[in-house]
């Protein structure tokens, strides 16, 4: 057989079942065996989104998110990507190509490697037909193992040998060997003991979880600790909702955190954190608990992250095993925080006071983010993308978390639509993004993927007529903004174009009218929500001592 069709036997037999990609020279042939095998393509216009949708793909399903690029330009595109799918932890395998071997001259020949390390992603070169087998296997067992995207790099001249295929479907794919237990330890008794005098002692204890307490079984079990020790709970962004029904959830930790957030935080003797990152963000700068001990229980200790001490003490142990052996040995406490005046302090809260806002020039984003959680069914699939909007869209209340997607790492806009694209291949649910307008016209192209699969994304984007966190910044300054504010693009005669359904969003009537009518008849369609450019988020607020209601628009 061909190189290429061993190639593609081979990840095929990796339990390989969707790909998204976008095919040239150097990737073409095996892709198109691979959809021979029964592999199902999404096939994109852009190669960012192809890393991005499978990086939304992998977060959903569980699974090892796969994606391919041809060489050269290809592979380029996708340097913004790699690093955040790095630093969000998720394993990626990226089936690259490369310029060939015996050529000479190739016009999109470059040293790829390097590339793809300065990210932090690992690069696997195969370079003779007889490594692809092991080259394979080494790359699936090294996603999976470390959590974190491989790309594979094969020079396309190699797929045109012939070749002598061994056996291939032998055994079963190497890497779920390292699924077969994910527990890591559970505490020794000196460790238990110093977070159950902790939590017993504590007069205002918050529990703070984050991805790595995401399974259902973990996240009963915190419930059921926080009861008995009269705690609190709180989770990190790429968590929120995961205590959705809990009356004592007070949302997200960070900076995105709302006001009553943030005076619980600010006022709390304990912080327990089970499975969540203490990162700059999660903290808000370190600046949340500045009164709290911090105990982190976590499989990835990193005592110094990001300029900070991360905590006072920190035990390495698996989430689980940790919170049944404290459930175990903890006693429950009288109760003095989760009271009912709490309970009904949490539930009438609203995440800051900027609902009030009256404004001239578009939309209240306060206001549009309450209606769009009132108008979108519970069991829709909602994706919060990057950028000044963002922050509106993660404080939709009692929205659970395998329904809302939010990955962040990186700080890239951009990644919206690519990002639904995964989630609505990987659960064949409605998929409602909520965007920026920046952001949504970074990969707007993606609307004819979107089309052409038929898939069900509801893009609600906040259109404030440029990008608003860099012009709300410049302003508060004193700087001109013209290369930030652009004025107001017609988004929806763009999803016209696309022949996608679209509405123009200048009213809240209007806003809930076209959400009735999706809820009706979901499909793919583009709302182009108008939204004030004199409404600041907090977040920006805080950071550069600015308000809304205040702030003047420059000429």
């Amino acid at each position: 057989m061909k190189g290429f069709e061993f190639y593609a036997e081979l990840i095929r037999h990796q339990k390989v079942d969707h790909c998204f990609g976008l095919l040239g020279d150097a990737n073409m042939q095996f892709a198109s065996k691979l959809a021979d095998l029964g592999v199902e393509f999404t096939y994109v216009q852009h190669e960012h989104c192809a890393i991005a949708a499978s990086m939304a793909y992998a977060r959903k399903t569980g699974k090892i998110g796969i994606s391919t690029v041809t060489c050269g330009p290809g592979l380029t595109q996708i340097m913004t990507a790699l690093p955040a799918a790095v630093r969000a932890g998720i394993p990626l395998i990226i089936l690259a190509g490369e310029s060939p071997l015996n050529k000479s001259w190739y016009n999109q020949q470059i040293d790829q490697a390097p590339f793809v390390k300065a990210t932090g992603a690992q690069y696997f070169a195969i370079h003779t037909t007889a490594r692809f087998k092991e080259g394979i296997n080494e790359a699936f067992l090294t996603a999976v193992r470390d959590s974190i995207p491989v790309v594979v790099g094969v020079p396309f001249d190699l797929f045109h040998q012939n070749v002598t295929a061994p056996e291939t479907q032998a055994g079963p794919a190497l890497w779920e060997q390292c699924q077969i237990n994910k527990r890591g330890p559970a505490p020794c008794k000196e460790d238990l003991d110093s977070i159950v005098s902790a939590l017993k002692s504590a007069k205002r204890p918050i529990i703070l979880a984050g991805l790595g307490a995401n399974d259902k079984k973990t996240a009963l079990l915190i419930e059921e600790l926080s009861e008995k020790a009269d705690a609190l709970l709180t989770t990190t962004l790429p968590a929120r909702g995961l205590f959705n029904t809990n009356p004592f959830y007070l949302g997200i930790s960070g900076g995105f955190s709302s006001e009553i957030t943030r005076k619980k935080l600010a006022n709390s003797d304990l912080i327990l954190s089970i499975g969540a990152s203490l990162t700059s963000h999660n903290t808000d700068q370190g600046t949340l608990w500045p009164q709290a001990r911090v105990i982190q229980v976590t499989m990835n200790p990193q005592y110094f992250y990001q300029g900070r001490s991360v905590a006072h003490q920190i035990i390495f142990a698996d989430a689980h095993q940790t919170l049944l052996k404290l459930l175990n040995t903890m006693e429950t406490k009288s109760v003095h925080n989760r009271t009912e005046s709490t309970r009904e302090e949490i539930a009438i809260s609203e995440p800051d006071s900027s609902a009030s806002q009256k404004y001239n020039d578009g939309l209240n984003p306060s206001v549009a983010a309450k209606h769009l959680n009132r108008g979108i069914p519970n069991d829709w699939q909602l994706v919060n993308s990057s950028g000044h909007c963002s922050y509106y869209f993660s404080h939709m209340k009692n929205r659970p978390y395998p329904k809302f997607l939010t990955i962040r790492e990186f700080g890239a806009i951009g990644n919206g639509l690519s990002f639904a694209m995964g989630v609505a291949v990987a659960t064949r649910e409605p998929t409602v993004l909520f965007d920026g307008d920046g952001s949504f016209l970074m990969h707007v192209q993606e609307l004819e993927t979107i089309r052409r699969d038929k898939l069900p994304i509801i893009s609600c984007i906040f259109n404030d007529g440029g990008y608003g966190s860099e012009f709300h910044k410049l302003r508060s300054e004193g700087l001109r903004d013209d290369g930030a504010n652009f004025g107001f693009t017609n988004l929806a005669r763009i999803a016209d174009g696309f022949n996608i359904e679209n509405y123009q969003i200048n009213t809240i009537e209007e806003l809930d009218q076209a959400l009735e009518s999706l809820v009706r008849a979901p499909q793919a369609a583009v709302l182009d929500i108008r939204i004030s450019q004199k409404a600041i988020s907090p977040v920006i607020q805080r950071s550069h001592g600015v308000h809304s209601k205040t702030t003047k628009l420059q000429k």
